[in-house]
């Protein structure tokens, strides 16, 4: 679980979180998952390995404002050989209310942009921790 407090740069003119900025809580809520996991993005990279995102949903539950503490919960929802996908769900540390759900779908590509499988050690370090 990833968390941060919203700031006054995050949010719109209304005081709640700039939608966009959706977007950057998942993909550091997936970052720590992954390095919590020991898959460095970095180490792929140097063998020419890239994982990319596919595809993006949100779904927006409830406002978030200035000052509020946000948890991101990121979990492996589905994987195949050649993809998978993180689900978040945020929601508000003192109450535990939901203020948004998405997924994001990603890929690995090689260094000339082209699909490949998931390196199996990859796949195997998606697992749960635990599993």
């Amino acid at each position: 679980m990833w968390e941060t407090r919203i700031y006054y740069g995050d949010t719109d003119a209304g005081g709640v979180i700039y939608y966009a900025n959706y977007l950057r809580y998942f993909e550091k809520s997936w970052f720590e998952y992954l390095a919590a996991r020991g898959l460095s993005l970095a180490e792929w990279e140097k063998k020419g390995i890239y994982f990319i995102i596919k595809r993006v949903e949100v779904e927006y539950i409830s406002p978030a404002t200035y000052g509020d503490i946000i948890q991101v919960q990121t979990e492996v929802a589905e994987k195949s050989r050649a993809a998978f996908t993180f689900h978040h769900r945020v929601t508000l540390k003192d109450t535990d209310r939901l203020i948004a759900e998405g997924k994001n779908q990603m890929v690995c590509i090689t260094k000339e942009g082209k699909l490949r499988r998931l390196p199996p050690e990859f796949l195997q370090g998606l697992q749960e921790v635990g599993e």
